[in-house]
């Protein structure tokens, strides 16, 4: 086979061009700081990209011509990212840190030298994902292991790399050894259908492209792309084994391991592989080009809804996603899954195809710029300390400083995805508010331009949170501001304790280990009306942009019922609970405490606004009445929400100390509002009004018309993403 790597050394000559003639005077220097608000452009993306390139030029070891990231298992990966930033910006002409043609130029020789390439028959040690030829986790030393993500992604960098040939000046034997390993790798059975690793087509779709890219050869993205994309629509109604599940659930979210029930723990959801996997959409349009015959109109049908629950229901407008995972833990809030996740919303912004709203695209795009800021954002706190985010985000996990790296790395080769796709030149929409509703497992997850919150009412004792209240609750910035995932009482919700020996009766805020037969939470009002059933890959899924949203749950126990209701509107949450007692079960009192936490390990600040318009300091001491105050104001690290009482409710509150948890552990103080206590027969309520700061402080609330005291009436229903020429990095 030949390749052709001219007919992209016109565009970058063309690139180099407009440079001189100073038609792109944006491009040719990152701007100093940090990058703006969306709409992002080319400037902002290399801006970024550059950011990320300083920060690991302390990893850079020349003698040895790679970075090293501290773990010999994470160095290709962390490597071939670097490679995909330095040959993008070398592709459109890009001036600064985020381009060295020289480093380029080596990490091609070392990325395509055995280590990594590996071509030897076997592995010396057992390997569940063992391939030949492939490329191995290491670039230097003994073999560690392969991954079905590792290839695609130096894949990527190479292709990249050889597209660019001139200007990086490539030997002829690097062009030679990139047509052949991508070539060679791409048709291994490993990425051959019928086989994938679970159901994530994406890796195999992406080697595919980059045969056609680099060798000219669509064979692969005619054939094996089309067979996958259909399978895996099919498996949204019939599993692939006899005792295995759907890809999806009724309501399309996400089931990580096709091939075991879809009520394994592990199967409740998956924000970041779902994310992963819906990248393989972004070379559909590259694929048609190449001759492939369209999908059948009930498959985009499919991936339409699909893409829509994907959109609204991972995502939230800091750009952050809306994280639930079966998981737990070995995935959730980890650096480099939230990296990867983004290509999602780059498939999305880049193919319009497979959205219901043309407006989707630019809300795509949004999502992702909103997300490069907020990972700025993470890089500043506290106040002082160097640019340099964690990969453990929120403070949650143990990841290491190598994961930190291979996070910053990633999150730099997506600023250049970016341009590549042509998100440089697109319009931006932020979003209205929106939502995504899965009646089986309980789950709502709400977005809107001021916080972003969710429900999650299964969590099948694998999830460390969960419950008919909100599992967290983050501001319009992307920080918590009520917790992460708090379980009580550092949780929203609502608490019931025998007064005699304190024994507990009810948390509303504990997750159910198993589905029960009806959704565990309604909706009383929705774009849809009233949501009482799970529907089943509805051509319009309960998710997308709203104006009006409430749900409701119940939970029972020990003679008690609660009833929790929330209603959801732009700039507040307005909730409400309800307590009854059964008349039986003897003369005992029901103590009833509502809880409301902060974040913050140190320095939050709880404050009680009288009715008369002082304000006392509950974080020092001072204790009013509940019926004498008129609202709280709960200050946390970044952020802060009022929580404004409707009605005149009577009782006393307190203070409930810290309790670092581990899905939790900036978790501050909790307000605990306590309700007379509640006897055979008797019936409690509070309803109150959550408004979170829209500017990290309480002083510009946003506001809306002021709710009725009677809250809860009765419940009534440059370029194209693939072109016929693709830009550099497809």
């Amino acid at each position: 086979m030949t390749g052709r790597p001219g007919r992209v050394v016109a565009i970058v000559a063309m690139g180099w061009a407009l440079l001189a003639a100073a038609a792109l005077p944006a491009t040719t220097h990152a701007a100093e700081g940090t990058i703006g608000e969306p709409p992002l452009t080319d400037a902002d993306y290399f801006t970024f990209a550059d950011q990320v390139a300083a920060e690991l030029e302390r990893s850079w070891r020349p003698k040895d011509g790679m970075y090293r990231t501290g773990a010999r298992s994470i160095d290709t990966i962390c490597n071939a990212a670097m490679l995909t930033i330095f040959a993008t910006s070398a592709a459109y002409g890009h001036i600064g840190p985020g381009r060295d043609d020289v480093r380029a130029k080596l990490l091609v020789k070392k990325l395509t030298a055995s280590p990594p390439y590996y071509t030897d028959p076997t592995a010396p040690h057992y390997d569940k994902m063992f391939h030949t030829p492939g490329w191995t986790s290491n670039m230097e030393g003994g073999y560690v292991d392969m991954d079905k993500s590792i290839d695609p992604k130096v894949a990527e960098g190479l292709q990249i790399a050889y597209r660019t040939a001139d200007v990086l000046n490539l030997d002829p034997s690097d062009l030679q050894a990139i047509r052949d390993e991508i070539h060679a790798v791409s048709h291994v059975p490993f990425f051959r259908y019928p086989l994938v690793r679970l159901n994530q087509i994406n890796w195999n779709a992406e080697l595919y492209a980059y045969d056609d890219l680099v060798n000219g050869d669509p064979t692969l993205l005619r054939g094996d792309y089309r067979e996958h994309v259909h399978r895996f629509v099919n498996g949204f109604k019939t599993p692939w084994t006899s005792d295995g599940s759907t890809n999806v659930g009724p309501s399309y979210r996400f089931i990580y391991q096709n091939n075991a029930p879809a009520d394994l723990s592990r199967n409740l959801d998956s924000a970041e592989y779902a994310n992963m996997t819906l990248h393989f959409l972004y070379w559909y349009d590259l694929a048609r080009k190449a001759g492939m015959a369209p999908l059948s109109h009930g498959d985009i049908r499919l991936l339409r809804g699909w893409v829509q629950r994907d959109l609204y229901g991972y995502w939230a407008h800091s750009g952050f996603m809306n994280w639930d995972t079966g998981w737990s833990y070995d995935r959730w809030m980890k650096g480099k899954a939230w990296a990867y996740a983004q290509q999602g919303l780059i498939a999305i912004a880049s193919s319009r195809t497979f959205v219901q709203r043309s407006s989707e695209p630019g809300y795509a795009k949004y999502l992702f710029d909103r997300g490069l800021r907020l990972y700025e954002h993470l890089g500043l706190e506290p106040p002082g300390r160097p640019w340099r985010p964690s990969a453990q985000l929120y403070g949650i996990g143990s990841q290491g400083a190598p994961a930190s790296k291979m996070f910053w790395a990633r999150m730099g080769a997506n600023a250049v995805r970016a341009i590549s796709a042509g998100m440089g030149h697109m319009a931006a929409r932020r979003p209205p508010p929106f939502y995504a509703y899965d009646a089986d497992i309980g789950r709502l997850a709400v977005s809107s331009p001021h916080y972003s919150t969710a429900i999650l009412a299964v969590n099948r004792g694998k999830v460390p949170y969960g419950g008919i209240e909100l599992a967290r609750l983050y501001d319009a910035d992307g920080d918590p501001i009520g917790g992460t995932g708090g379980h009580p009482p550092s949780s929203f919700g609502v608490l019931i304790d025998r007064v005699r020996g304190g024994r507990r009766v009810l948390s509303t805020q504990t997750g159910l280990h198993a589905d029960p037969r009806r959704p565990p939470i309604i909706l009383t009002h929705s774009p849809r009306g009233r949501v009482t059933r799970q529907k089943r890959l509805a051509t319009h899924p309960d998710a997308g942009p709203f104006s009006t949203l409430d749900e409701a749950g119940t939970r029972s126990a020990g003679g008690v019922q609660v009833s929790s209701r929330y209603r959801f509107r732009s700039s507040f949450i307005q909730a409400g609970w309800t307590v009854v007692r059964s008349g039986g079960g003897g003369s005992g009192l029901d103590r009833v405490r509502i809880t409301f936490p902060t974040s913050a390990r140190t320095g939050a600040v709880i404050e009680a606004v009288r009715r008369d318009g002082t304000t006392v300091v509950l974080t020092q001491g001072a204790r009013p009445r509940l019926a004498d105050v008129r609202e709280f104001r709960l200050r946390s690290s970044y952020g802060s929400y009022v929580v404004q009482l409707l009605g005149h409710p009577t009782g006393t509150l307190d203070v409930l100390a810290r309790r670092p948890q581990r899905a939790n552990p900036r978790g501050g103080p909790t307000l605990a509002l306590e309700l007379p206590a509640v006897g055979p027969g008797g019936r409690r309520r509070l309803t109150v009004r959550i408004v979170p700061s829209s500017d990290g402080g309480t002083s510009a609330l946003e506001t809306e018309p002021a709710p009725s005291t009677t809250p809860f009436p009765a419940a009534t229903p440059t370029v194209s993403p693939t072109p016929a020429d693709p830009p550099p990095g497809g």
